[in-house]
């Protein structure tokens, strides 16, 4: 008796995405693993992302699109998608990346083999506008001790990519966190949650192609005040890395732990934080924060 395939629900949140959006949803209709449902959620875009969102759901019935009334930022729109999942695993996929067929298959299938496996991703390539070869990158989130304050400890001397957010993941545990913070680089402050809650196994073959263009976000948004509103229009941009050291420090006690392994994970949060030029910006950030406000109070009149 064969058993069926556990469903998986691609998450593609989207603003304005009519450069690369059909070859990203190319993609992943073309996966070998075919029981899937794509959930797409247009943040109000005005280009013409919805028509084609709508000519792809018309003709392929595992994608759902829906389009928000107003652009809700980032983090709303990302975690819209998980609300609406209702497959075992999930994974979102960015508008411009590209994921190669066998991506999903591999992630699922260290999944399975390993219930202690909390995320599975592949190793990445990163391309260029034109979907060009750049580099071959490597993520080094392959998290696999058996201990949740070691993992920690793994994940605070990685590096700060987070190419791993966009691999498949247990849909259950990803509702037990916040998923992505209205704040800059929540998606990284996620995946240290992930790697307290199981391992994170990253799959040999080269699966993923990120692409780098000139519309990414961190080029649109070259200051940390346009960053935090990108994430949240109603941001105001301030104390953002005081705010994702404290959504660290939550992570940390929102995971069941014994206290010898959360006092071992603050120790290593802290040793994170104490690289000079980490401590300088995050006193920085607190002092800067008043005379930011007079500056865009001035700008404002």
């Amino acid at each position: 008796m064969t058993v069926p395939k556990p469903l998986v629900s691609v998450g593609v949140p989207v603003y304005n995405g009519e450069q690369y959006l059909s070859q990203a949803l190319d993609s992943l209709l073309c996966q070998s693993y075919s029981n899937l449902e794509i959930v797409i959620f247009d943040n109000a875009s005005t280009d013409a992302t919805e028509e084609i969102c709508r000519r792809y759901a018309a003709k392929d019935s595992r994608i759902k699109y829906v389009r928000n009334a107003s652009n809700l930022g980032a983090a709303a729109n990302y975690n819209l998608t998980v609300r609406a999942a209702h497959g075992k695993y999930f994974k979102w996929a960015a508008h411009d990346d590209v994921c190669a067929p066998a991506f999903i298959e591999k992630c699922v299938d260290a999944l399975e083999a390993n219930p202690d496996v909390s995320l599975a991703y592949p190793k990445t390539t990163i391309i260029d506008a034109q979907g060009e070869f750049k580099s071959n990158h490597e993520d080094q989130f392959n998290f696999r001790e058996k201990y949740a304050h070691l993992r920690w400890r793994q994940f605070c001397r990685a590096p700060i990519d987070c190419n791993a957010v966009f691999g498949v993941m247990r849909t259950d545990l990803l509702r037990t966190t916040p998923c992505i913070g209205a704040y800059e680089s929540s998606d990284r402050v996620l995946l240290g949650e992930f790697a307290l809650l199981g391992e994170i196994a990253e799959v040999p073959e080269r699966l993923f192609l990120r692409r780098y263009h000139e519309k990414i976000s961190t080029n649109i948004n070259p200051t940390k005040r346009s960053m935090a509103q990108w994430f949240d229009p109603r941001s105001k941009g301030r104390f953002s890395r005081t705010r994702r050291f404290w959504e660290y420090v939550k992570s940390i006690f929102r995971v069941r732990l014994s206290m010898y392994q959360r006092l071992f994970c603050l120790y290593h949060l802290l040793i994170f934080y104490a690289q000079p030029f980490r401590w300088g910006r995050l006193i920085k950030g607190l002092i800067m924060a008043p005379f930011k406000n007079v500056r865009t109070a001035g700008n404002q009149i």
